[in-house]
Parts: structure tokens; sequence; C-alpha cells
């Protein structure tokens, strides 16, 4: 459920109005915030100001502690300016500062806007999964679901214990649109660790999406959940779908983008961190058609083991001096912040495209940064994908890799259980396309 929710963030955000100086081009003007957040802020727009995005500026807080710091202009609006530190995360403790020197009405404002809007939120998701949950499931008359699972924190987000004993087992949380394929987000009340530990409570969740949703096409089975699925001893068949074509497509498109860039078009080899896992060790296969080397980097080898695919050369390695001379990097581990344990032995310069879940966090990725090492977010676009609401850290035309897979096989049904290649040159024909992106701070 974390994934499911744009406004959750582990940072304070306010829409507070402070003094600012902006400096650009030998120039400063005077204006004022109209949001603040650990990473960046939004400027009224002075008039007559136009600075192309991608542009660095100087911001000048005034008050007890005066700072510049350096930002990138992220978008230019009618009446606004998005500006992105470039080096700078502020603190929780030196937000608090900053939001110390608005007036006392707009930080009561503040705090009261996010009381609202949490209890809104709460309200709205009882509302949806109570008298108006058979209403809605009627109007959007899904072709597929996918579904997801959250733990104790993003279930605290959505819902109280008291409104959870009044609502189903399994909560709708949202709508998906791809062209014409319309579909429902549905969490389980049932939290991740308990269905990691309880196969029988993951054949509960299964079995209430099928006997609630029977006439659904597709049911697309987010992050861990296939593995818990095929734990529990359940086929993964019609009408579910594993997603792993899906997320592999993803990869192996974002890594032919990796190796176009200026910078790593000499490259002939790359690093699949997590390479022993269900998707790791298939991910790895494919890239072979792109690089001459993929290195399979999981602490479950026990040694060196090295194979021919393909084109290609497959080494799977648990040595992190492997690392010592590579700079491209897939992200495929059980969590994000492994990495934080291995980034020493990569050197500057190395670009890691994070597909984790959860993903690297903020602290490491600053820890990342020092060594001048880039985290992007591996994403699939589609012009006609709608997500509401969107997933946090992501843009809501932005789709998980494990849900295309569910959205090509409505459209092309015999390509179940075909192979990657064949899914691959459907996918890019329907529209779907592999993207790096700056990850959003949560």
């Amino acid at each position: 459920m974390s994934k499911l929710h744009g406004e959750y963030r582990r940072h304070m955000r306010s829409g507070i109005r402070i003094p600012v100086d902006l400096s650009y081009a030998d120039e400063t003007v005077i204006t004022n915030t109209l949001d603040v957040s650990s990473s960046g802020l939004r400027l009224k727009r002075p008039n007559h100001l136009f600075i192309r995005p991608g542009e660095v500026v100087d911001i000048s807080f005034r008050g007890k502690h005066q700072i510049t710091l350096p930002a990138m202009v992220a978008h230019m609006g009618k009446s606004h300016i998005g500006l992105q530190f470039c080096r700078k995360r502020f603190s929780d403790q030196e937000l608090k500062e900053l939001y110390d020197q608005a007036p006392v009405w707009q930080r009561l404002w503040a705090r009261s806007k996010r009381g609202i809007w949490r209890g809104s939120r709460r309200f709205g998701i009882f509302a949806a999964n109570t008298f108006l949950r058979s209403i809605i499931i009627a109007l959007v008359r899904p072709h597929f679901v996918f579904a997801v699972y959250g733990n104790e924190r993003d279930a605290e987000t959505y819902f109280t214990p008291r409104m959870a004993k009044h609502m189903p087992p399994n909560l709708v949380l949202g709508f998906i649109r791809n062209q014409e394929a319309r579909g429902l987000v549905v969490a389980s009340q049932t939290l991740e660790h308990e269905l990691q530990a309880d196969s029988e409570k993951v054949r509960r969740y299964i079995g209430e999406l099928q006997r609630n949703f029977p006439h659904v096409k597709r049911i697309a089975l987010v992050g861990r959940l296939p593995n818990f699925v095929m734990k529990a001893g359940i086929d993964i068949s019609d009408p579910l779908v594993e997603g792993s074509l899906g997320t592999r497509y993803m990869i192996w498109d974002v890594a032919r983008q990796m190796r176009s860039r200026p910078q790593y078009s000499q490259q002939d080899s790359i690093v699949v961190l997590g390479g022993a896992g269900r998707i790791g060790n298939a991910v790895c296969d494919d890239l072979t058609r792109l690089y001459a080397t993929v290195i399979a980097f999981d602490p479950r080898y026990e040694q060196d083991e090295e194979s021919q695919v393909g084109e290609g050369t497959v080494l799977r390695t648990s040595n992190v001096a492997r690392l010592h001379d590579q700079k491209l990097y897939i992200g495929l581990t059980s969590h994000g912040d492994v990495v934080l344990d291995l980034y020493q032995h990569m050197p500057t310069g190395s670009l890691i495209a994070d597909d984790t879940h959860p993903c690297i966090s903020l602290p490491v990725r600053e820890s990342l940064q020092e060594r001048e090492i880039a985290v992007e977010k591996v994403v699939l676009s589609h012009t006609e994908f709608l997500m509401w609401p969107r997933l946090p850290a992501w843009n809501n035309r932005d789709i998980p890799g494990c849900l295309v897979e569910a959205l090509v096989l409505l459209r092309q049904p015999q390509l179940e259980g075909g192979d990657f290649q064949s899914f691959c040159l459907q996918a890019e024909k329907m529209g779907f396309t592999g993207r790096l992106i700056r990850p959003l701070d949560e």
C-alpha cells in the first residue's frame, strides 16, 4: 500500500511563504516561497523573469540562519518556479527552523491541511470499501486487477483499526486505465510480513480476489507476491499473472538506453545486483543480447561461475572485487538499501538503475552522491496510461513493470507462456517504453 499514496512523505512539507532572494545571471530578485520540502522548493515567479529548466540559480534564505544554496530549475510555470537543490537536503530540524519564520496563521493552516487530507483520505477509502464499493465495481467493470500489499505504516496511512473491522479483507484503493482497458488496484488488509510467513493467508487473499472479481480477465501480482503465491502452492495461471515478462522488458529497454549515453557508450559489461533471484537470473540472460559480459552479483553464489548465454557471457559471483571496474548497474535486490554495503566497491561515475522495492532511500542516495554515483529509478511509460491516485515517487502515467505483462496479455492472450523476444516486440509495438527518471524524495 505504500506504493499507492502520492502524498505520503517521510519529510515535512508545507505551503509556507517566506522571503528569499533569487540570483541568476548577475541579477538578484526578491520573491517568496510557495512550498518548501527537504530537497527543493516552489517560488512565486517574479514578473518578466524567465529561466530555462536545467539552469542553476542561487537561493538565499533570510532570517536568523542566513544561507545561500544552488538549485536547479526543474520547471517553469506561469506563476511559479520549481527548484531542486543541487547538493543539499534539509533535515526536519532545518525545515522546522524555516517554518518558524512563517506567520503563526500559516503554520496552523499547514498543520490543518495535513490533518484534513489525512482524514479525507481515510474517509475516501472507507466509503469506497463499504457503501460505495459495489457501485464503483459496477461502474468501472474492470478488465483486470492489480493485486498489492503493504506494511503496518502503510495500513495506518489509509485506515484506523476501528475502520478496518467494517471493511472487507481486500480493499479497493485506486483506478487504472490503459487505452480501452480498465482496472482496479486492490490491497489486502493482511500485511506483507504476514503473507510472507503464512501461506494460508496468501491462499485466502488470492481466493477472495478471485471470488470478489470473478469476471476480470487478468490479476497482476505485485512485487514479491508471486513468490508468496508459489510458496503457497498456488499455480500462477490464467487469470493470475506473475509479471516477470513485463519487468524483464522494462529492464531490457532501460539497459539499452544506459549504453546509449555518451559517457557509457564504450561499456560492454553490466552488473545485475540480485542476479540470483527469480527475475534477476532471467534478466542476466536477457542482457547478453546487449552486453558482451553480464555480471550476476549475489551473495548467494558460493563461487564464481561463468557460462555462455546467447551472444554473451554471464558471470555469477559474490566477489565484490568484480565490481571495481564496472560502471553500469541494475538494482534488483530484496530492498534498495542493500547497495549501502556495496557502493564503496563501485567506481566514481557509476550509474545504478534502481528497480528495487522499497527503492534506494534518500539517505543512501546521498551517500552514493558523495562518491559521484548516480541513482535513477526504472519505470515504464505509456501515453495512454493513467493511474489514480498515482504511486508515490511515480508519475501517474508511469507503470510498474509487474503490471505490464497483464496489460499486454489483455490485448494479445496468445503470448501467455511465449518467448521473451516476442513479448518485447509486442510491448514495444503497443507503445510501452522503459525510462530512467530521477527518484523523487519520500
